[in-house]
């Protein structure tokens, strides 16, 4: 049994470098990226270049986005909705076991 990677990712925050390549039998082949995004059918989630903040680091990173176009979000930012939420209920999140 062979287990090989469909898709290969290359950033370079830095450069704002974007590139994908997709494995076509035995090699790789790039795709092309639209506006810095690229999305997957098979997974029916998208990849592409944001600018934001991620743990406390500014600047260009990959995000994934849903079919509507919008970013996913984090943990931390899923698990500071659920924070807020409870607080709106009158529970102290922190006291949550």
């Amino acid at each position: 049994m062979c287990i090989r990677d469909s898709y290969y990712v290359v950033f370079d925050r830095y450069q704002n470098l974007f590139r994908l390549f997709q494995l076509v039998g035995i090699h790789y082949q790039e795709l092309t990226i639209n506006n810095q995004r690229f999305w997957f059918e098979e997974l029916k989630l998208g990849l592409g270049v944001w600018w934001g903040t991620y743990q406390d680091t500014d600047g260009l990173g990959l995000r994934w986005f849903d079919a509507a176009g919008n970013w996913t979000d984090t943990a931390a930012e899923r698990s500071d909705r659920l924070a807020a939420k409870l607080r709106e209920l009158g529970i102290d999140p922190d006291e949550v076991k």
